[in-house]
C-alpha cells in the first residue's frame, strides 16, 4: 500500500494524529503521480494546508507545470495571499493546458483588488483563446454586473441564453439579465424577465426587486401583492417595507402606509424615507403620533435635513409659526434656502419685522421665479416701508403675472 493511500485511509477514519508525517513518507516514497493524486484528493476535501505541502514538494521536480502551479494559486487565493497567487500564475505558459484556468485565477484576483480592467483583459483574451469555454462569457458578464456596467453585462447574458445556457454554477442568467436591465433604468422589460422566472429563481431578493419595479411603473396594487407575499416569508426583510408603505400611500390607503412605515421602522430606525412616508400618512388621522415619529427620525437619522424641511412646511401650512421658529431655532440654514424662506415667514407671522426682511431677502435669487415667494416678499416688505426694494419684487412679480390686477395697482401707489 502507498504511503498516499495511508494518508487518506486515516482521514477517513478520523484519525489525524500522524498525517503529516504520512504526507512526508508519500513525498519522499511515492511516485510523482500518485503524489500529484494524494494533493488532488486532500484538496477537494478541503485540506488546503497539506495539499500545499504535496504540490510545492512536486513544484521542485515540474517548476514550469501549469496544473501544479494553478492548484498553489488557488490555494494562496484562498489564504488572502493575492500576491503570491499572482506569482504561480504568471509562470504559466500560454501553451499550457493550464493556461485557460491561470486567465480565469488571475481575473479572479485582480478584481478582487479593485483592478477591474486588468481582471477584464483577462477574460477577453480567455474568450478569444477558448472561444468554447462559456465561463469566460460568464465570468465577464458578472464582472461587468458587479462594476454596475448593466450594458456590457447584457451583451454576455444574453450570448449565454441565445446559447441555451439559463443557469450557470447555481446562478440564474434569466434573472441577472432581469436585474440588469432594471440596472439600466429598461423597468418594463426588466419586469417582462422576472415575470419569466420559476418559483425556485424568484427568490426574496428578486421578489423585492420585482415589487420595487412595479412601483417606479407605478402599478402600486401588482407591487403590494408580490411584497406582502416577501413579507410573510420573510417579516425581518427591512428594506421591502419602505417600498410597500410608498404604494400604500400612492393608494390612498393611508393607515395601511402609515402601519408599514411603523413596521419598517421597528427593524431599521435610520430609514429617513419611512419616517418620511409615516408623517406623510399620519398626519390626518394620526397627528400626535406622526408627529413624535418624525421628531424621533431628526434626532435620529445621519440626514436630517429632509425631514426638518417636511416638518418646517407642516408648521407654516398649519399656521404653527412659533412651533417652525423652535425647530430651526440654532441651526444652520446658510445652505437651505427653503428653511431660510420659512424662517422669514415664521418671523413675520410673530411680529418680528426686522428678522423677517433681512431672512426673506437672503434667499432672493433662488426663489425670484417662484411667485409664492414673491407675494411673502412683497407682503413684508410693504410693512416695512422699503419701497425700493418693494418696487423691485413687484416688478418681478408681474414680470411672472402681468395680468395680475392687484400687483399693477400696488406697483401704481409706489
Amino acid at each position: 500500500m502507498s504511503k498516499a493511500n495511508e494518508v487518506i485511509e486515516n482521514i477517513d477514519a478520523g484519525d489525524f494524529s500522524d498525517v503529516d508525517g504520512l504526507i512526508q513518507s508519500s513525498i519522499e516514497q511515492d511516485d510523482d503521480q500518485t503524489q500529484f493524486s494524494l494533493a488532488e484528493t486532500l484538496l477537494s476535501r478541503g485540506l488546503s494546508v497539506q495539499a500545499r505541502v504535496v504540490y510545492e514538494a512536486l513544484l521542485v521536480h515540474y517548476p514550469d507545470e501549469g496544473q501544479i502551479l494553478s492548484r498553489l494559486a488557488e490555494i494562496a487565493v484562498s489564504d488572502g495571499d493575492s500576491d503570491k497567487a499572482l506569482d504561480y500564475i504568471t509562470k504559466i505558459e500560454p501553451d499550457d493546458d493550464a493556461y485557460a484556468e491561470s486567465l480565469l485565477v488571475s481575473a479572479d484576483i485582480y478584481q478582487s483588488q479593485g483592478l477591474y480592467e486588468v481582471s477584464e483583459q483577462k477574460l477577453l483574451t480567455g474568450i478569444r483563446e477558448f472561444q468554447d469555454e462559456d465561463v469566460f462569457k460568464f465570468a465577464l458578464a458578472e464582472l461587468y454586473f458587479d462594476e454596475n456596467k448593466f450594458d456590457k453585462a447584457l451583451v454576455y447574458y444574453d450570448i449565454l441564453l441565445d446559447a441555451g445556457i439559463d443557469n450557470y454554477s447555481g446562478i440564474s442568467i434569466v434573472l441577472r439579465k432581469a436585474s440588469s436591465l432594471a440596472g439600466t433604468g429598461e423597468y418594463e422589460a426588466a419586469i417582462s424577465e422576472f415575470e419569466q422566472l420559476n418559483a425556485i429563481e424568484l427568490n426574496e431578493d428578486a421578489q423585492y426587486q420585482l415589487g420595487f419595479l412595479y412601483n417606479q411603473v407605478k402599478d402600486y396594487n401588482k407591487s403590494v401583492k408580490v411584497l406582502e407575499k416577501l413579507l410573510e416569508i420573510n417579516h425581518d426583510y427591512p428594506t421591502a417595507y419602505s417600498i410597500l408603505a410608498d404604494d400604500y400611500l400612492n393608494l390612498k390607503r393611508n393607515e395601511d402606509a402609515f402601519k408599514y412605515a411603523q413596521l419598517g421602522l421597528n427593524l431599521n430606525e435610520l430609514d429617513e424615507n419611512l419616517y418620511m412616508i409615516a408623517f406623510e400618512a399620519g398626519t390626518s388621522e394620526n397627528l400626535s403620533e406622526s408627529l413624535s415619529l418624525i421628531e424621533t427620525g431628526i434626532k435620529k437619522v445621519e440626514n436630517p435635513l429632509p425631514l426638518i424641511i417636511k416638518l418646517s412646511d407642516f408648521y407654516i401650512t398649519r399656521g404653527q409659526f412659533k412651533n417652525n421658529l423652535d425647530l430651526l431655532d440654532g441651526r444652520d440654514l446658510a445652505n437651505n434656502p427653503k428653511l431660510t424662506w420659512n424662517l422669514a415667514k415664521s418671523y413675520y407671522e410673530t411680529d418680528n419685522q426686522k428678522l423677517a426682511q433681512d431672512n426673506i431677502l437672503l434667499v432672493f435669487d433662488e426663489f425670484k421665479d417662484n411667485l409664492d415667494y414673491l407675494s411673502d416678499v412683497i407682503e413684508i416688505l410693504r410693512s416695512s416701508g422699503d419701497k425700493q426694494v418693494l418696487k423691485v419684487a413687484v416688478k418681478m412679480y408681474l414680470k411672472l403675472e402681468p395680468d395680475n390686477i392687484d400687483m399693477q395697482e400696488l406697483l401704481e401707489q409706489i
